[in-house]
């Protein structure tokens, strides 16, 4: 028989409990304890909920049977519920075994039903008196959601997304708005569940407490940011009910808070030797990411000159240009704070894409231009995407090239020849530039051409790509802009790269072909090649210029032209046949000379 057990009795019944909320219980000692438990639940249940802090002792309890009598104490009275509810959390803390057993024991449904009895009605936002039994129920619930899909949708459907949401609003204890929280933020990951928070009124409650996180433990804002990044990354349509001008101006007030408590630490920080140690993610960093997945809407990225905030964070980046002088010690916290200011210049160049945001980031031109001269191919990157996006518009791009920022540009596409993207963002943007017709005399004039050409002969097919796609712009409908390209020696690389001679090329495909791999080159250059011949083959005039024009073609080349007529895809034969038929214009006796003939047939 089991002697009676009281808290008086309860080291003489298990005499071998430790204090120490880490020590491994034998397999003996927790059956044992388990069949106290069984025979009296309290106040053993503590007992139980004391061993499950250790990660060994949590599948042995369950294994020998203690689970059941913990779902039973949950429809005692409060305090019974308050005990069961926190073993069960530590039981079903990184234990997924033990989440499936009480899912299966229906211990979420009488979880979510005890929030639900409380003081607090679920849309309630008055002040209640938080219990024990709040914050343990919030926390096994948190803990039954984390990575187990079975236990989250039976949460969702028991209505446990309400009554979180009233702990998260009413409670007075801090701890239990972390765990109801943390169960909100286990919970988005749930496809289903992101529908639901996203359209609740948990968004709003959000961005409510990111407005003062002075108020909050760090832990919590962590968590409040980390569940808003999944919704906008999964349901960014479910945001729509926020005031986005207040979302945005909200979550980059809490960037730059977390950015001063970085700094702090950084200047305490020693240098460290492993580069790639960089700790957890923090609190700015996930923002960004946040404010990246927000501005993916169009209808959002208004807002971000709403309230100065271009302004702001234009300043706030070049404020902290220093952190990326080489004086710098290098420091985890360091290499943090760089990736969030590079997340923020990337930011205000994804906002440029929207015409309003554009015109206004113009008048902070000098602002922009002081951002190409950090000296670190990502915030290069960044402010490239911002200048390749106020040029998107004819009259801005006219504008930008009388002050000479294109010049910036050019600097950036021949100074980063070992950054293939920083080179070919920087093409993009130069292209954007040539687009209207009044700019590319002086993109011509300013020298354009060489460094371009010289880029048709890297051993880089995204850059030669690139570069072609800009060498067309510039010459198009340009007689003279086409010869002077012929003249600086564009036409040799050109032709290399129709014929298919380029250089050898670092990025080429991999090929599977069944019994071994082999390299392919990538046939769109080639393609695009051959579409600009035709096109500067159709711009030229009849006689001298069209002579002149296409002197630098000799016969060997055209041999490599017709054979784009045997090759296997349609839009290489159309585009070599009409090169072939412009050529035979002008040089008929190589097309139809004897080494040729064979080809044609």
């Amino acid at each position: 028989a089991t002697p009676k057990v009281n808290m008086e009795g309860l080291s003489a019944a298990l005499p071998f409990l430790s204090s120490d909320p880490d020590h491994l219980y034998d397999d003996e000692q927790l059956q044992q304890m388990v069949s106290v438990f069984i025979a009296h639940p309290m106040p053993v249940a503590k007992a139980v909920g004391d061993a499950a802090r250790c990660e060994g002792n949590r599948g042995p309890l369950v294994k020998f049977g203690c689970a059941r009598p913990l779902v039973d104490l949950l429809s005692e009275n409060d305090d019974a519920k308050a005990q069961a509810a926190r073993a069960i959390g530590n039981l079903c803390y990184d234990h997924p075994e033990n989440r499936m057993e009480f899912h299966k024991l229906g211990a979420i449904r009488l979880l979510v039903s005890i929030l639900a009895s409380q003081e607090a009605a679920p849309t309630s936002t008055s002040n209640i008196t938080t219990t024990p039994l709040e914050r343990n129920v919030a926390g096994a619930l948190a803990n039954l959601a984390s990575e187990t899909p079975e236990c989250q949708l039976e949460i969702l459907q028991a209505g446990g997304v309400e009554y979180l949401l009233g702990v998260v609003v009413g409670g007075a204890d801090e701890h239990s708005v972390a765990m109801a929280v943390r169960a909100l933020m286990n919970l988005a990951e749930h496809e289903k569940a992101q529908e639901v928070i996203g359209s609740s009124d948990v968004v709003t409650a959000y961005y409510e407490m990111l407005t003062d996180t002075d108020s909050l433990p760090e832990p919590v804002v962590a968590d409040v940011v980390s569940t808003l990044v999944t919704l906008a990354r999964f349901q960014p349509n479910r945001l729509v009910m926020v005031d986005r001008c207040r979302a945005i101006a909200v979550l980059f007030k809490v960037v730059q808070q977390s950015v001063n408590e970085m700094k702090m630490e950084h200047d305490l920080d020693e240098p460290e030797g492993d580069p790639d140690d960089d700790g957890e993610q923090p609190i700015a960093l996930a923002i960004t990411d946040l404010l990246l997945s927000l501005l993916d809407d169009d209808n959002i990225k208004p807002s971000f000159i709403l309230q100065n905030l271009h302004n702001e964070v234009l300043a706030f980046i070049l404020h902290h240009a220093y952190l990326f002088e080489r004086s710098q010690p290098v420091t985890p916290q360091l290499r943090l704070l760089q990736k969030v200011f590079r997340q923020l210049t990337k930011i205000v160049g994804v906002a440029c894409i929207n015409e309003q945001v554009s015109h206004a980031i113009t008048s902070q031109l000098t602002s922009v231009l002081k951002l190409t001269t950090i000296i670190d191919p990502d915030m290069q990157l960044g402010s490239l995407l911002i200048l390749g996006n106020l040029a998107r518009a004819d009259e801005q791009s006219v504008s930008l090239v009388e002050q000479g920022v294109h010049k910036s540009v050019f600097s950036m596409m021949v100074e980063f020849p070992n950054d293939q993207r920083v080179q070919q963002l920087a093409i993009g943007a130069l292209r954007n530039f040539a687009i209207p017709v009044a700019n590319r005399n002086r993109l011509t004039d300013d020298g354009i051409f060489p460094p371009t050409i010289r880029i048709l002969s890297c051993p880089n097919q995204v850059l030669q790509f690139a570069a072609v796609h800009l060498l067309r712009t510039l010459t198009a409908g340009n007689v003279e802009a086409a010869q002077k390209f012929v003249n600086d020696g564009g036409m040799e690389s050109l032709l290399l790269l129709v014929c298919g001679e380029g250089p050898n090329l670092e990025d080429e495909d991999e090929v599977n072909t069944g019994e071994s791999s082999e390299k392919v080159k990538d046939l769109r250059v080639q393609y695009e090649a051959t579409r600009y011949l035709v096109r500067l083959l159709a711009d030229t005039k009849e006689g001298q210029d069209r002579e002149r024009f296409t002197s630098r073609i000799n016969e060997k080349l055209v041999t490599g032209i017709i054979s784009l007529l045997l090759s296997p895809f349609s839009v290489l034969q159309e585009e070599g046949s009409f090169a072939l038929a412009m050529l035979s214009l002008v040089r008929p006796g190589w097309i139809l000379g004897v080494s040729n003939r064979w080809l044609l047939i």
